[in-house]
């Protein structure tokens, strides 16, 4: 019974360690000169997150010159 327990709890352990590991979600914010802003959240990449910001940014803008002000692992 005991060595049941101890193999179960030993388990348990192995399936917790799995999950402690930290998952980035990648967000960035693009500003032009104009005021106009884009901004993503939730990717997996930087470069994906980057990308979408200033196509946002672009969008919104008159002047075009859309230049990414931050980018960040936890938004």
């Amino acid at each position: 019974m005991r060595t049941k327990t101890t193999l179960i709890a030993l388990a348990m352990l192995s399936l917790f360690s799995l999950t402690t590991e930290k998952a980035y979600a990648w967000g960035c914010v693009a500003v032009a000169s104009d005021g106009a802003y884009g901004y993503s959240y939730n990717w997996a990449s930087e470069e994906d997150a980057e990308l979408t910001a200033l196509n946002q940014c672009d969008a919104k803008s008159a002047t075009g010159d859309c230049e990414t002000d931050s980018c960040d692992p936890d938004l």
